[in-house]
């Protein structure tokens, strides 16, 4: 194969030559063919829809924040017939456990709120039939 240079050869011209000043003034003539789209305005007013939409909006942003932040959700402590079924069921806990974690004002509250009788005691030892024990005591 024959050595080819370029540079010793002469150009090929292509035949298509651009107008002095085509590409200064090329901007303008493609930005004056465009036409210029007209912009169609709906004032709010006239929209029902986006008031119905905002007022859904607003309805559901407040019922969610109701569902997520709900009043009386917090802690609640048992009530009494949960603690002593508790207790009824928790073999290992022995009467000496629960005084030993009784304190001075538990137990005067308890001394006040339980209220039993002279008849009722007498009732309680004699259905029991354990008289020298209580007699010893």
């Amino acid at each position: 194969m024959n050595e080819f240079k370029l540079d010793n050869e002469p150009k090929i011209r292509t035949g298509f030559k651009v107008p002095d000043g085509y590409f200064e003034s090329l901007t303008d003539k493609v930005m004056q063919q465009i036409p210029e789209p007209e912009v169609k305005t709906i004032p709010l007013y006239h929209s029902f829809t986006t008031w119905y939409a905002a007022a859904a909006a607003v309805l559901l942003l407040a019922f969610g924040a109701g569902l997520y932040f709900k009043p009386g959700t917090g802690e609640t402590q048992p009530d009494n017939s949960a603690i002593e079924s508790y207790l009824v069921y928790q073999a290992n806990i022995s009467n000496y456990d629960l005084y030993q974690s009784l304190d001075d004002d538990d137990i005067k509250d308890l001394e006040q709120s339980i209220v039993i009788s002279d008849d009722a005691i007498e009732e309680y030892i004699t259905v029991q039939g354990n008289y020298e024990y209580y007699l010893n005591e």
